[in-house]
């Protein structure tokens, strides 16, 4: 049976790299007593795989992870079996079984939303008052937006507009929150960066990964 659990990082742990957090989850999952599914050879691990990585500085609501088990346990008391072993900055917030023909989260990943805003308000260039207009002509008015990519094989100009499904802005006590759906990767420059959850499917008809499979 294969399960798909929901997490939250914040906090500190935002600074923890993937690896390091797999390998928590490979010791918490274990100390919580789950009975997960070992691969078979010389060298058995537990079978998990989690969604797109989360950079290093981000925080999310909407981390996934799947595991696979050899019987069945309740919803409930897998969460909380999972979150008497996190720490600080990690909560478990769904546990679900998932249908057989369900994509695993790794590969199932195509979009995913983000809040953004500014570490320091006054790291935004744009001024409040037309701030509005000016996401208007960059983004929704434009028929392109075109940048240069380099890559190991030299440059490319590429489109960003297709890439980006969603973009809102609200000002919040005066100080600008974009709203975003776009491609899972984000880099950290001068932004708190969250991300809300992650998405599967085709460009305007996205599900969540949190929407698949039912509780027990």
């Amino acid at each position: 049976m294969r399960v798909r659990i929901r997490f939250e990082k914040t906090g500190i742990m935002r600074y923890v790299g993937h690896l390091d957090l797999m390998r928590f989850f490979q010791k918490a999952v274990k100390r919580s007593g789950l009975p997960i599914r070992y691969s078979e050879g010389f060298n058995p691990h537990q079978i998990m795989s989690f969604a797109s990585p989360l950079g290093v500085g981000l925080t999310s609501e909407g981390e996934y992870m799947d595991i696979d088990i050899k019987e069945e346990v309740a919803s409930a008391k897998g969460i909380a079996s999972l979150n008497e072993n996190m720490v600080e900055g990690l909560a478990i917030t769904s546990f679900k079984y998932l249908p057989d023909n369900a994509e695993k989260c790794m590969s199932a990943v195509t979009a995913a939303s983000y809040i953004v805003t500014y570490k320091d308000s006054k790291d935004d260039a744009c001024y409040i008052d037309n701030i509005c207009d000016l996401k208007e002509k960059f983004f929704d008015e434009a028929a392109a937006i075109n940048i240069v990519k380099k890559t190991k094989k030299g440059e490319r100009e590429l489109d960003l507009k297709p890439l980006i499904y969603r973009f809102n802005i609200e000002v919040k006590d005066g100080v600008p929150v974009y709203d975003l759906l776009l491609l899972p990767e984000f880099d950290e420059l001068t932004l708190d960066i969250h991300r809300v959850d992650m998405f599967t499917g085709e460009a305007y008809s996205f599900v969540s990964l949190g929407d698949i499979g039912d509780e027990h």
